[in-house]
């Protein structure tokens, strides 16, 4: 890897480990459609919910702890690992991957009626799907999708394809004033990028800080208008950057600027600005890819402070994978239906959240090997991501023995959670021309 003063590209230990990660994940978390499980036995078995299930919004309308629940979430910032990957390595190994778990993007938007909804997964059946989304699905299922796009891997008809399913939810979530919408009618909404933290009705309080829906939505504004050309959407960029949302008196182009403070692995979120490391990252993502396709110098360095900011803020974190006890024998129980409650109780988002949360609970009792696994493994792979995307050669020379140290330290196999894929995010954004160039002097 190209890190200021090196580590990376000498250091073989981490290549091997990171293909060994990737071969796990597709021995175990890959799904026929090409969506990523959440989690999985250790032999590969999943407990798939069916269309009746889904219908029926069980365990809740979300599809919360169900292995199906961040279909574009995780599959969105995969397909960026795997399309580096190809351009990195030019393997046909590596494109067909990549073509595959675009696929499953692509389906997750086509699966329904409803404008600008993105499915979350699959039901057994392969079409059955849960009647909520959220911003944490959609936005990164167009950053994954953009990346594809405006790479080289795609040709003219699939790269076409993309741009049309990609414009279709854009217009419709225009439609919907920017909010995700479900897949049922009356049902509410939940995720609203141009307002930001201000709560509306359908909208959970404190779900989306004011950086995450700022930075999202210029992301997805902007790279409209790089993937078809259509002028209206820097229109639409360069009004909503200096635009001050609902609930805040700074603008949009000032919250980019500011970044966040993440809160430490296993502590609850204080909104509006200091979120988990793992929800926010990948509008550390959206951030950096702002940055790159900004043409204004001075706007562009205000997008570099934020990335800084936000790559200070995580760094601390990183080393906490060494808290991690590879050889732990908690429980991890994939029976999800054991929290299985009267859907129709869920008459709207609201309730579906509610009930979502008197099961989380129970859900971590049943399985606290997943709470291990999110405190020493993800969230340390999650911020190490967003320290490699700041692109900040002196941030990043600072944390080299702790990134080293977490992409080599974990048995892959013995992991019940997909989330070790950020490996692959963090080791290939790191293999980037230029990963490590974009230097913020104060």
């Amino acid at each position: 890897m190209a890190v200021a003063q090196g580590g990376f590209a000498a250091d073989a230990d981490v290549r091997t480990s990171v293909e060994t990660a990737h071969r796990e994940i597709w021995r175990r978390f890959i799904s026929p459609h090409g969506t990523l499980y959440d989690y999985t036995g250790l032999d590969g078995r999943v407990l798939l919910p069916t269309a009746e299930e889904c219908r029926d919004h069980q365990p809740n309308a979300l599809g919360w702890w169900t292995p199906i629940e961040n279909g574009g979430f995780f599959g969105g910032l995969y397909l960026d690992a795997l399309t580096r990957r190809w351009l990195v390595t030019l393997d046909p190994q590596a494109a067909a991957e990549a073509r595959q778990v675009a696929s499953g993007l692509l389906k997750l938007a086509v699966s329904n009626a409803v404008p600008g909804f993105i499915a979350r997964g699959f039901a057994s059946d392969g079409a059955g799907h849960y009647a909520a989304s959220s911003s944490d699905q959609t936005y990164p299922w167009f950053y994954g999708l953009w990346r594809y796009a405006t790479s080289a891997l795609p040709g003219d008809a699939e790269r076409q394809a993309a741009v049309a399913v990609m414009t279709r939810v854009a217009q419709g979530l225009e439609a919907n004033d920017w909010r995700m919408p479900c897949d049922r009618v009356g049902f509410g909404h939940f995720g609203h990028w141009s307002g930001g933290f201000a709560g509306t009705r359908g909208v959970l309080a404190g779900a989306e800080p004011q950086f995450d829906a700022a930075v999202r939505f210029l992301f997805v504004l902007r790279a409209m208008h790089q993937v078809t050309g259509d002028a209206r959407w820097l229109t639409l960029y360069r009004e909503r950057l200096a635009e001050t949302p609902p609930g805040t008196s700074r603008t949009r182009r000032q919250i980019c600027a500011e970044g966040v403070s993440y809160v430490a692995p296993g502590e609850p979120p204080r909104y509006p600005e200091s979120p988990p490391i793992w929800t926010s990252a990948s509008t550390q993502a959206g951030l950096r890819a702002l940055a790159d396709m900004e043409t204004d110098a001075a706007v562009r360095k205000e997008f570099q402070r934020g990335l800084d900011a936000n790559a200070a803020s995580a760094a601390r974190f990183v080393a906490l994978y060494s808290t991690y006890d590879n050889a732990n024998a908690l429980a991890f129980d994939i029976n999800w239906r054991s929290l299985c409650a009267d859907g129709s109780a869920q008459a709207d988002i609201g309730a579906a959240v509610q009930l979502a949360r008197k099961q989380y609970s129970a859900w971590n009792r049943q399985s606290p090997r997943r709470v291990a696994e999110a405190d020493g493994m993800r969230d340390p792979l999650f911020a190490a991501w967003i320290v490699a995307l700041s692109g900040n050669a002196e941030l990043l020379a600072k944390a080299d023995m702790d990134i080293r140290g977490a992409l080599k330290y974990y048995q892959w196999e013995r992991l019940h959670t997909c989330l070790f894929f950020m490996a692959e995010c963090v080791y290939w954004q790191l293999q980037a021309p230029g990963a490590t160039t974009r230097v913020q002097k104060p």
